[in-house]
């Protein structure tokens, strides 16, 4: 395994946990200069890997690099490794809470519209009750 695997292994396993360049430099056996590039690499490839202030292992303030899971916008749940969940409006959901969410919003306005038929049945009702006949 190159340096540069094993360290976005380390960052991947210890999702959240945040790692400066000498701690990543150290633990791959690699030198700073070169984590320095492979640290730059991982955050420009992918927006799970994140600038940190403070690493996990030395509990130094410096600039660190951590892994993060991608979450859903609607229940905040990390996505699993074989989800890569839809992207609507920016936003990155699990298949099964778009799915809840667009049904509630289907679900809301059939009661709307059942509640708005029963007014007007109701309506129509009392009118033929008090021999209005009207016809808009």
């Amino acid at each position: 395994m190159t340096p540069a695997e094993l360290a976005r292994q380390l960052l991947m396993d210890g999702p959240g946990d945040a790692f400066c360049d000498p701690c990543l430099a150290l633990a791959c056996g690699t030198t700073l200069t070169e984590m320095r590039s492979m640290a730059k690499t991982l955050l420009a490839s992918s927006a799970s890997f994140q600038q940190d202030s403070t690493c996990a292992s030395c509990r130094r303030t410096v600039p660190a690099i951590v892994y993060q899971h991608p979450k859903c916008a609607h229940c905040s749940h990390p996505f699993d490794a074989g989800d890569p969940g839809l992207l609507m409006g920016g936003e990155r959901f699990h298949v099964h809470c778009l799915r809840r969410l667009i049904t509630d919003e289907t679900i809301q306005l059939s009661q709307t519209l059942s509640r708005r038929s029963r007014e007007l049945i109701e309506q129509s009702r009392r009118r033929s009750r008090s021999g209005e006949a009207r016809f808009d």
